[in-house]
Formats: structure tokens, C-alpha cells, sequence
């Protein structure tokens, strides 16, 4: 099956996980990190999970799984061993057209998460449609050893640079090589080293003196998480 690849905003949606073992609470963390509205139903569950509830980062239904459960949910992820309950998700889910996820089998899923590497902004995916987990995962460490912070710092630099180019007027291919020599500038060296002053003053000679090159540079110098 091929999958249609898709960056979802779940910012302030309800998502559900049904179960509170180890999975589920790893679930559960994606989800709060995006912003999503996440609710457990599970008689038990984790200390973290329940750690979690106490604060009002989540709600916990401290009960098992019934029909009706999904409805007003984004997402579902059935994080149970139970085929019995498993079946009975995944048929309400399709029935109510509320996107899947089934930990143990892959093939029932309407959606999976892939393994994720984040710097920033900056996202990058790597899917074996469920057939090697792990070797997503050590693909995405590799990824880690390229991709580095920096290239968060980055995306965060030319986000700012977008707000002040795009609305300035001017024509879409000036826009493109204005971005185009930052992108090909030596940037990203500037930035992994933290040197501040070399990097302002490389953007002050490739740039328009018109922009404001000191907020760029403060985009860049900012932590990405």
C-alpha cells in the first residue's frame, strides 16, 4: 500500500489513546509536543500518564474503552493489547470516519507515524509503512549526525526573512533569488559555530539594505526546541 505523506496540525484537537502502558505514554508525549488536546481512556496507566492528568496537561478516563468514545476525535490511537477492543475502534473509527492508528497492526491503520527528527521548524519523516520500525528509527539517527540544530536555527532565520520579502512587493523570481542566496551563502557554517558578528555582516553584503538584517540574525541566535 502506498501511503500519502501529510504533515497533520492537531493544535487544540482532541486526540485520543486508548490504553496507558509504555506506548501509550509515548503517544501521549507527540501528541502534547504538537499542541493537541489528548484524552486517555485506560482503567490503568503509568505513573507519567497519570503525573500528567494531575497537572491538567490531559484527562484520564480511568475506565475501558466504549462505544461513542471517538466521537469529536482527530486522531484515535487504540494502544491496547486487546484485539477484542482493537476491533471494536477501529470499526467505529472507519465507520465515523475518524482517522486510526493501531499500535500492533499496521495494516489496519488509516494513518501512521513515522519516525520523526525535529530541529525546530524543521521536520523530517522517515516511513517504512509499518514493515521495520526500527529501521525508521536508525535511518533518523543517522539523520541526526546531518541535520543538527543549526538547520533549525536556519528554517527560523528564512521564516523571518519571508515576513519582511513577501509583503515588500516586488516580483516572485526576486523573492526566489533573494532566498536563494541565503541559501546558498555559508550560512549554516556561521551558525553551527555561533559566530553572531560573521553572520550579520555576510547577510548585510548578500541582502537588501532595506531589510532588517539584526532581527534575522536574532532568529537565528534563539534555541530551537
Amino acid at each position: 500500500m502506498s501511503l500519502y505523506p501529510v504533515n497533520l496540525a492537531i493544535n487544540g484537537q482532541l486526540c485520543l489513546v486508548i490504553g496507558g502502558g509504555s506506548v501509550a505514554t509515548r503517544k501521549v508525549a507527540s501528541l502534547l509536543s504538537c499542541g493537541a488536546a489528548v484524552r486517555v481512556i485506560s482503567p490503568q496507566a503509568k505513573k507519567r500518564i497519570g503525573e500528567l492528568a494531575e497537572a491538567g496537561l490531559l484527562e484520564w478516563q480511568q475506565r475501558k474503552y466504549r462505544h461513542g468514545d471517538l466521537q469529536g476525535a482527530k486522531l484515535v490511537f487504540a494502544a491496547t493489547d486487546d484485539h477484542e477492543i482493537q476491533d471494536r475502534i477501529i470499526s467505529e473509527a472507519n465507520a465515523s470516519g475518524i482517522l486510526v492508528n493501531v499500535v500492533t497492526r499496521p495494516e489496519a491503520c488509516s494513518f501512521q507515524v513515522p519516525a520523526a527528527l525535529r530541529q525546530g521548524e524543521l521536520l523530517i519523516t522517515v516511513s517504512t509503512g509499518g514493515g521495520s520500525p526500527a529501521m525508521a528509527t536508525r535511518i533518523k539517527q543517522e539523520l541526526e549526525l546531518i541535520y543538527g540544530p543549526e538547520y533549525g536555527r536556519f528554517v527560523a532565520l528564512m521564516s523571518e526573512l519571508r515576513k519582511e520579502v513577501v509583503p515588500s512587493g516586488g516580483v516572485q523570481a526576486e523573492h526566489k533569488r533573494i532566498f536563494e542566496r541565503v541559501l546558498n551563502a555559508d550560512v549554516f557554517t556561521f551558525i553551527r559555530k555561533q559566530e553572531w558578528g560573521e553572520l550579520e555582516a555576510l547577510l548585510r553584503n548578500i541582502l537588501p539594505s532595506t531589510l532588517n538584517v539584526s532581527s534575522l540574525v536574532e532568529c537565528a541566535r534563539k534555541e530551537v526546541s
